[in-house]
């Protein structure tokens, strides 16, 4: 699988249903938080987020079947996947400096892609 770094940080490159999606243990690493941090917050928020638009709940078989990413095998609970319009509303509350390097990298070297190719795409250009 693709990795892409991130504030010198490793980030498997996952997709599910088409849309490039970051866990929440990867916006902990990019943005040197605390493990725990992006899971608190979201949850904190979760009446907030749209499942299917700002996050994915997906049972880890799922994860393992269709690999879209490395998972534990002792992991059997739900795993969240967050889409980009999630991770932007998950992070607005980092208003540090790094926050705000870390957003871009992300958009603009990570989330964006999918749109280049698929405007690509339509536009019968080539990659």
């Amino acid at each position: 699988m693709n990795e892409i770094m991130i504030n010198n940080a490793p980030v498997q490159v996952k997709e599910y249903n088409g849309v490039r999606v970051v866990t929440l243990k990867d916006i902990d690493t990019v943005h040197g938080r605390t493990d725990g941090t992006a899971k608190r917050n979201f949850n904190s928020n979760i009446h907030r987020f749209i499942e299917g638009e700002d996050y994915y709940k997906i049972c880890a078989d799922e994860i393992r079947t269709n690999k879209i990413c490395d998972i534990s095998s002792k992991t059997h609970s739900d795993v969240i996947l967050i889409t980009e319009s999630g991770y932007l509303m998950l992070v607005k509350s980092f208003t540090d400096d790094l926050a705000w390097k870390v957003q871009r990298q992300l958009v603009n070297c990570y989330f964006k892609v999918n749109r280049y190719i698929r405007d690509c795409i339509s536009s019968n250009l080539h990659v």
